[in-house]
Protein backbone atom coordinates (compact mmCIF):
# COMPACT_ATOMS: atom_id res chain seq x y z
CA UNK A 1 0.00 0.00 0.00
CA UNK A 2 1.30 3.44 -0.93
CA UNK A 3 0.17 6.89 -2.04
CA UNK A 4 0.94 9.55 -4.63
CA UNK A 5 0.71 13.31 -4.11
CA UNK A 6 0.68 15.67 -7.11
CA UNK A 7 1.49 19.31 -6.36
CA UNK A 8 -0.08 21.77 -8.80
CA UNK A 9 1.73 25.05 -7.99
CA UNK A 10 -0.55 27.51 -9.81
CA UNK A 11 -3.00 29.98 -8.24
CA UNK A 12 -4.92 32.94 -9.59
CA UNK A 13 -4.18 34.74 -6.31
CA UNK A 14 -2.08 33.94 -3.24
CA UNK A 15 -4.17 33.70 -0.05
CA UNK A 16 -2.76 35.93 2.68
CA UNK A 17 -2.40 33.12 5.22
CA UNK A 18 -0.96 30.45 2.90
CA UNK A 19 2.71 29.44 3.01
CA UNK A 20 2.51 26.56 0.50
CA UNK A 21 4.55 27.07 -2.65
CA UNK A 22 2.53 28.57 -5.49
CA UNK A 23 2.95 30.92 -8.44
CA UNK A 24 0.42 33.09 -10.22
CA UNK A 25 -0.89 31.57 -13.41
CA UNK A 26 -0.64 34.07 -16.24
CA UNK A 27 -2.68 33.83 -19.42
CA UNK A 28 -0.82 33.15 -22.65
CA UNK A 29 2.07 31.66 -20.68
CA UNK A 30 4.07 28.54 -21.41
CA UNK A 31 4.16 27.76 -17.67
CA UNK A 32 1.44 25.11 -17.75
CA UNK A 33 2.82 23.19 -20.72
CA UNK A 34 6.36 23.29 -19.33
CA UNK A 35 5.04 22.14 -15.94
CA UNK A 36 3.08 19.26 -17.46
CA UNK A 37 6.15 18.12 -19.42
CA UNK A 38 8.31 18.20 -16.27
CA UNK A 39 5.89 16.52 -13.89
CA UNK A 40 5.03 13.74 -16.34
CA UNK A 41 8.75 13.16 -16.86
CA UNK A 42 9.26 13.02 -13.08
CA UNK A 43 6.38 10.57 -12.62
CA UNK A 44 7.95 8.20 -15.14
CA UNK A 45 11.49 8.70 -13.78
CA UNK A 46 10.54 7.66 -10.25
CA UNK A 47 8.39 4.64 -11.06
CA UNK A 48 11.20 2.25 -10.07
CA UNK A 49 10.80 3.39 -6.45
CA UNK A 50 7.34 1.79 -6.23
CA UNK A 51 8.02 -1.15 -8.54
CA UNK A 52 6.40 -3.65 -6.15
CA UNK A 53 3.96 -1.29 -4.44
CA UNK A 54 0.23 -1.02 -5.02
CA UNK A 55 -0.86 2.62 -5.04
CA UNK A 56 -4.17 3.06 -3.19
CA UNK A 57 -4.48 6.87 -3.11
CA UNK A 58 -3.72 9.72 -5.52
CA UNK A 59 -4.14 13.31 -4.35
CA UNK A 60 -4.08 16.41 -6.57
CA UNK A 61 -3.21 19.32 -4.25
CA UNK A 62 -1.72 22.76 -4.49
CA UNK A 63 -1.75 25.54 -5.17
CA UNK A 64 -5.05 25.31 -6.99
CA UNK A 65 -5.37 22.09 -9.03
CA UNK A 66 -8.77 23.12 -10.40
CA UNK A 67 -7.15 26.10 -12.12
CA UNK A 68 -5.86 23.59 -14.70
CA UNK A 69 -8.15 22.43 -17.49
CA UNK A 70 -9.41 18.88 -16.83
CA UNK A 71 -7.50 17.49 -19.82
CA UNK A 72 -4.25 18.58 -18.13
CA UNK A 73 -5.24 16.61 -15.02
CA UNK A 74 -6.06 13.67 -17.27
CA UNK A 75 -2.58 13.76 -18.83
CA UNK A 76 -0.99 13.59 -15.37
CA UNK A 77 -3.31 10.80 -14.22
CA UNK A 78 -2.74 8.72 -17.38
CA UNK A 79 1.01 9.04 -16.88
CA UNK A 80 0.58 7.69 -13.35
CA UNK A 81 -1.56 4.83 -14.69
CA UNK A 82 1.09 3.96 -17.28
CA UNK A 83 3.90 3.78 -14.72
CA UNK A 84 2.41 2.52 -11.44
CA UNK A 85 0.37 -0.40 -10.15
CA UNK A 86 -2.90 1.28 -9.15
CA UNK A 87 -5.63 -0.34 -7.09
CA UNK A 88 -9.00 -0.69 -8.88
CA UNK A 89 -10.82 2.63 -9.36
CA UNK A 90 -14.44 2.14 -8.21
CA UNK A 91 -17.13 4.31 -9.90
CA UNK A 92 -18.47 7.22 -7.85
CA UNK A 93 -21.94 5.71 -7.94
CA UNK A 94 -20.89 3.25 -5.24
CA UNK A 95 -22.24 4.37 -1.86
CA UNK A 96 -18.89 3.83 -0.17
CA UNK A 97 -15.52 3.37 -1.85
CA UNK A 98 -14.00 0.10 -0.55
CA UNK A 99 -10.75 0.48 1.40
CA UNK A 100 -8.97 -1.79 -1.10
CA UNK A 101 -9.86 0.42 -4.07
CA UNK A 102 -8.21 3.56 -5.43
CA UNK A 103 -9.09 6.92 -3.86
CA UNK A 104 -8.41 9.85 -6.22
CA UNK A 105 -8.90 13.29 -4.66
CA UNK A 106 -8.96 16.66 -6.40
CA UNK A 107 -8.82 19.98 -4.58
CA UNK A 108 -11.40 22.15 -6.32
CA UNK A 109 -11.90 25.83 -5.47
CA UNK A 110 -15.54 27.02 -5.09
CA UNK A 111 -15.09 29.71 -7.77
CA UNK A 112 -14.25 26.95 -10.27
CA UNK A 113 -17.48 25.06 -9.54
CA UNK A 114 -19.29 25.37 -12.87
CA UNK A 115 -21.49 23.01 -14.85
CA UNK A 116 -18.83 22.84 -17.55
CA UNK A 117 -16.03 21.91 -15.13
CA UNK A 118 -18.09 19.29 -13.26
CA UNK A 119 -19.42 17.72 -16.44
CA UNK A 120 -15.86 17.44 -17.74
CA UNK A 121 -14.74 15.77 -14.49
CA UNK A 122 -17.67 13.39 -14.75
CA UNK A 123 -16.69 12.43 -18.29
CA UNK A 124 -13.07 11.82 -17.26
CA UNK A 125 -14.31 9.38 -14.65
CA UNK A 126 -11.21 8.89 -12.49
CA UNK A 127 -11.81 11.54 -9.76
CA UNK A 128 -13.89 9.94 -6.99
CA UNK A 129 -13.32 12.40 -4.13
CA UNK A 130 -13.30 16.21 -3.99
CA UNK A 131 -11.91 18.62 -1.42
CA UNK A 132 -12.73 22.32 -1.35
CA UNK A 133 -11.93 25.34 0.77
CA UNK A 134 -15.20 26.96 1.80
CA UNK A 135 -13.22 28.58 4.69
CA UNK A 136 -16.22 30.70 5.71
CA UNK A 137 -19.98 30.80 5.23
CA UNK A 138 -20.20 34.60 5.29
CA UNK A 139 -19.00 36.97 2.60
CA UNK A 140 -17.45 39.17 5.29
CA UNK A 141 -15.39 36.24 6.52
CA UNK A 142 -14.26 35.42 3.00
CA UNK A 143 -13.20 39.04 2.44
CA UNK A 144 -11.23 39.05 5.70
CA UNK A 145 -9.44 35.85 4.65
CA UNK A 146 -8.76 37.26 1.18
CA UNK A 147 -10.57 34.53 -0.70
CA UNK A 148 -11.58 34.86 -4.36
CA UNK A 149 -15.02 33.31 -3.99
CA UNK A 150 -18.36 34.14 -2.38
CA UNK A 151 -20.82 32.18 -0.25
CA UNK A 152 -23.01 31.75 -3.33
CA UNK A 153 -20.08 29.83 -4.89
CA UNK A 154 -20.15 27.49 -1.87
CA UNK A 155 -23.85 26.83 -2.40
CA UNK A 156 -23.33 26.22 -6.12
CA UNK A 157 -20.51 23.77 -5.36
CA UNK A 158 -22.85 21.66 -3.21
CA UNK A 159 -25.55 21.74 -5.88
CA UNK A 160 -23.11 20.57 -8.54
CA UNK A 161 -21.74 17.79 -6.35
CA UNK A 162 -25.28 16.40 -6.12
CA UNK A 163 -26.07 16.98 -9.78
CA UNK A 164 -22.97 15.17 -11.05
CA UNK A 165 -22.84 12.38 -8.47
CA UNK A 166 -19.84 13.45 -6.38
CA UNK A 167 -21.05 12.31 -2.96
CA UNK A 168 -17.59 11.77 -1.43
CA UNK A 169 -16.21 15.22 -0.70
CA UNK A 170 -14.73 17.41 2.01
CA UNK A 171 -14.97 21.08 2.92
CA UNK A 172 -12.40 23.18 4.81
CA UNK A 173 -13.35 25.83 7.37
CA UNK A 174 -11.11 28.37 9.13
CA UNK A 175 -11.83 29.59 12.67
CA UNK A 176 -10.03 31.72 15.25
CA UNK A 177 -9.96 35.18 13.66
CA UNK A 178 -11.21 38.48 15.02
CA UNK A 179 -14.33 39.00 12.90
CA UNK A 180 -15.69 35.47 13.43
CA UNK A 181 -18.18 35.00 16.25
CA UNK A 182 -19.72 31.90 17.79
CA UNK A 183 -23.12 32.49 16.16
CA UNK A 184 -21.52 32.41 12.69
CA UNK A 185 -19.75 29.15 13.56
CA UNK A 186 -22.94 27.54 14.80
CA UNK A 187 -24.89 28.64 11.71
CA UNK A 188 -22.14 27.31 9.40
CA UNK A 189 -21.79 23.91 11.04
CA UNK A 190 -25.53 23.38 11.45
CA UNK A 191 -25.75 24.05 7.71
CA UNK A 192 -22.95 21.54 7.00
CA UNK A 193 -24.75 18.91 9.07
CA UNK A 194 -28.13 19.59 7.43
CA UNK A 195 -26.46 19.25 4.02
CA UNK A 196 -24.94 15.91 5.03
CA UNK A 197 -21.41 17.00 4.17
CA UNK A 198 -19.42 13.77 4.68
CA UNK A 199 -16.05 15.25 5.69
CA UNK A 200 -15.13 18.54 7.36
CA UNK A 201 -11.67 19.93 8.12
CA UNK A 202 -11.55 22.78 10.65
CA UNK A 203 -8.32 24.74 10.95
CA UNK A 204 -7.42 27.64 13.22
CA UNK A 205 -6.02 30.65 11.39
CA UNK A 206 -2.23 30.58 11.50
CA UNK A 207 0.28 33.36 10.97
CA UNK A 208 3.25 31.96 9.05
CA UNK A 209 6.50 33.74 8.29
CA UNK A 210 6.79 35.40 4.86
CA UNK A 211 3.03 35.62 4.36
CA UNK A 212 0.95 38.78 3.87
CA UNK A 213 -1.01 38.01 7.04
CA UNK A 214 2.17 38.01 9.12
CA UNK A 215 3.16 41.36 7.62
CA UNK A 216 -0.28 42.82 8.39
CA UNK A 217 -0.11 41.42 11.92
CA UNK A 218 3.21 43.15 12.56
CA UNK A 219 1.81 46.40 11.19
CA UNK A 220 -1.16 46.16 13.55
CA UNK A 221 -3.67 45.97 10.69
CA UNK A 222 -5.07 42.68 11.99
CA UNK A 223 -4.89 41.01 15.38
CA UNK A 224 -4.12 37.51 16.60
CA UNK A 225 -6.66 36.19 19.08
CA UNK A 226 -5.69 34.73 22.46
CA UNK A 227 -5.74 31.03 23.36
CA UNK A 228 -9.08 31.26 25.18
CA UNK A 229 -10.71 32.56 21.99
CA UNK A 230 -9.25 29.71 19.90
CA UNK A 231 -10.18 27.09 22.49
CA UNK A 232 -13.78 28.30 22.81
CA UNK A 233 -14.33 28.18 19.04
CA UNK A 234 -12.56 24.83 18.73
CA UNK A 235 -14.73 23.33 21.48
CA UNK A 236 -17.89 24.69 19.87
CA UNK A 237 -17.06 23.09 16.52
CA UNK A 238 -16.07 19.84 18.20
CA UNK A 239 -19.26 19.60 20.27
CA UNK A 240 -21.55 20.38 17.33
CA UNK A 241 -19.96 17.77 15.04
CA UNK A 242 -19.49 14.97 17.58
CA UNK A 243 -23.07 15.35 18.83
CA UNK A 244 -24.28 14.70 15.26
CA UNK A 245 -22.26 11.56 14.61
CA UNK A 246 -19.07 12.92 13.09
CA UNK A 247 -15.91 11.04 14.04
CA UNK A 248 -13.08 13.31 15.20
CA UNK A 249 -10.43 11.02 13.73
CA UNK A 250 -7.57 13.55 13.57
CA UNK A 251 -6.91 16.90 15.22
CA UNK A 252 -8.42 18.98 12.40
CA UNK A 253 -10.59 16.39 10.67
CA UNK A 254 -14.12 15.06 11.19
CA UNK A 255 -15.99 12.57 9.04
CA UNK A 256 -19.16 10.55 8.84
CA UNK A 257 -18.61 6.76 9.07
CA UNK A 258 -16.45 5.49 6.20
CA UNK A 259 -15.76 8.97 4.82
CA UNK A 260 -12.35 9.75 6.30
CA UNK A 261 -9.57 10.86 3.96
CA UNK A 262 -7.66 7.68 3.20
CA UNK A 263 -4.80 9.62 1.61
CA UNK A 264 -4.19 11.83 4.64
CA UNK A 265 -4.73 8.89 6.99
CA UNK A 266 -1.86 7.15 5.21
CA UNK A 267 0.43 10.03 6.21
CA UNK A 268 -0.50 9.58 9.87
CA UNK A 269 0.09 5.82 9.56
CA UNK A 270 3.56 6.26 7.99
CA UNK A 271 2.51 4.65 4.70
CA UNK A 272 5.08 5.29 1.91
CA UNK A 273 4.22 7.99 -0.60
CA UNK A 274 5.78 9.78 -3.55
CA UNK A 275 5.31 13.50 -4.12
CA UNK A 276 5.54 14.98 -7.62
CA UNK A 277 5.91 18.64 -8.54
CA UNK A 278 7.82 21.63 -7.13
CA UNK A 279 8.36 21.50 -3.34
CA UNK A 280 6.69 18.07 -3.07
CA UNK A 281 7.98 15.67 -0.41
CA UNK A 282 8.27 11.88 -0.52
CA UNK A 283 8.63 9.19 2.15
CA UNK A 284 9.94 5.73 1.32
CA UNK A 285 12.66 3.22 2.31
CA UNK A 286 13.16 4.82 5.73
CA UNK A 287 13.92 8.26 4.35
CA UNK A 288 12.38 11.54 3.30
CA UNK A 289 13.19 13.48 0.14
CA UNK A 290 11.93 16.68 -1.43
CA UNK A 291 11.96 18.48 -4.75
CA UNK A 292 13.26 21.93 -5.58
CA UNK A 293 10.81 24.58 -4.40
CA UNK A 294 10.91 27.18 -7.18
CA UNK A 295 9.32 26.19 -10.47
CA UNK A 296 12.40 27.16 -12.51
CA UNK A 297 14.68 25.13 -10.21
CA UNK A 298 12.25 22.21 -10.39
CA UNK A 299 12.40 22.22 -14.21
CA UNK A 300 16.19 22.12 -13.97
CA UNK A 301 16.08 19.23 -11.48
CA UNK A 302 13.95 17.15 -13.82
CA UNK A 303 15.94 18.03 -16.95
CA UNK A 304 19.12 16.93 -15.14
CA UNK A 305 17.44 13.65 -14.16
CA UNK A 306 17.95 14.31 -10.44
CA UNK A 307 15.34 12.32 -8.44
CA UNK A 308 15.16 14.95 -5.68
CA UNK A 309 16.67 18.18 -4.39
CA UNK A 310 17.78 16.54 -1.14
CA UNK A 311 17.17 13.40 0.90
CA UNK A 312 17.59 12.42 4.54
CA UNK A 313 17.66 8.95 6.05
CA UNK A 314 15.70 8.92 9.28
CA UNK A 315 17.58 7.80 12.40
CA UNK A 316 15.93 5.67 15.13
CA UNK A 317 15.36 8.90 17.08
CA UNK A 318 13.76 10.51 14.02
CA UNK A 319 11.48 7.51 13.50
CA UNK A 320 10.38 7.54 17.15
CA UNK A 321 9.70 11.28 17.07
CA UNK A 322 7.75 10.94 13.85
CA UNK A 323 5.65 8.08 15.20
CA UNK A 324 4.74 10.11 18.30
CA UNK A 325 4.01 13.23 16.27
CA UNK A 326 1.79 11.50 13.73
CA UNK A 327 -0.08 9.14 16.04
CA UNK A 328 -0.90 11.69 18.74
CA UNK A 329 -2.63 13.72 16.03
CA UNK A 330 -5.13 10.89 15.60
CA UNK A 331 -8.06 9.78 17.71
CA UNK A 332 -6.68 6.25 17.79
CA UNK A 333 -3.43 7.51 19.29
CA UNK A 334 -0.34 5.54 20.28
CA UNK A 335 -0.62 1.77 19.92
CA UNK A 336 1.12 0.34 22.99
CA UNK A 337 1.87 -2.99 21.33
CA UNK A 338 3.37 -1.29 18.27
CA UNK A 339 5.42 1.01 20.49
CA UNK A 340 6.81 -1.96 22.43
CA UNK A 341 7.58 -3.92 19.28
CA UNK A 342 9.25 -1.13 17.27
CA UNK A 343 10.56 1.31 19.90
CA UNK A 344 11.47 -0.83 22.90
CA UNK A 345 14.53 1.33 23.65
CA UNK A 346 12.31 4.38 24.07
CA UNK A 347 9.69 2.93 26.42
CA UNK A 348 11.22 4.31 29.63
CA UNK A 349 11.47 7.76 28.10
CA UNK A 350 7.88 7.54 26.84
CA UNK A 351 6.51 6.47 30.24
CA UNK A 352 8.49 9.18 32.03
CA UNK A 353 6.98 11.95 29.90
CA UNK A 354 3.51 10.40 29.94
CA UNK A 355 3.41 10.35 33.75
CA UNK A 356 4.54 13.93 34.23
CA UNK A 357 2.19 15.76 36.57
CA UNK A 358 1.78 18.67 34.17
CA UNK A 359 0.82 16.36 31.28
CA UNK A 360 -1.02 13.30 32.63
CA UNK A 361 -4.43 14.99 32.70
CA UNK A 362 -4.30 15.60 28.95
CA UNK A 363 -4.41 11.88 28.07
CA UNK A 364 -6.90 9.06 27.78
CA UNK A 365 -5.15 5.76 28.54
CA UNK A 366 -6.50 2.23 28.20
CA UNK A 367 -4.99 -1.26 27.80
CA UNK A 368 -4.18 -0.75 24.11
CA UNK A 369 -3.83 2.96 23.38
CA UNK A 370 -2.62 6.32 24.65
CA UNK A 371 -4.38 9.29 23.09
CA UNK A 372 -4.97 12.95 23.75
CA UNK A 373 -8.26 14.09 25.27
CA UNK A 374 -10.00 17.19 23.95
CA UNK A 375 -7.96 19.50 26.22
CA UNK A 376 -4.76 17.81 25.07
CA UNK A 377 -5.71 18.17 21.41
CA UNK A 378 -5.75 21.94 21.76
CA UNK A 379 -2.14 22.07 23.01
CA UNK A 380 -0.98 19.04 21.03
CA UNK A 381 2.06 20.76 19.48
CA UNK A 382 3.51 21.42 22.94
CA UNK A 383 2.70 17.95 24.30
CA UNK A 384 4.13 16.17 21.26
CA UNK A 385 7.36 18.19 21.42
CA UNK A 386 7.89 17.11 25.04
CA UNK A 387 8.18 13.47 23.90
CA UNK A 388 10.86 14.19 21.30
CA UNK A 389 14.35 12.79 21.87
Amino acid sequence: MSGIYVHIPFCSKKCGYCDFYSVKLCKDSDNVQDFLDSICTEIAQKSYLFHNQEVTTVYFGGGTPSILPPDALERIYRTICDNYNLAPNIPRSSSLVPQSSLEVTLELNPEHATDDYFSHLQRLGFINRLSTGFQSMTDGGLRYLGRNHSVSDNYRYLELCRKYGFDNFSVDYIFGYETLDDFQIEDAFRFFIDEGIPHISAYSLGFEENTPFMLRLRKGEIHKMDDDFYLRQFRLIHEILESDGYNHYEISNYSLPGRHSRHNSNYWNSVPYLGFGPSAHSFYDGGRSWNERKLSDYHRQISENRPYSDREILTPDDLFNEYIMLRLRTREGIDKEYLTLHFANYLKHFEKILRRRDLIDYFEINDRHVRLNINGVFISDYIISEFFV
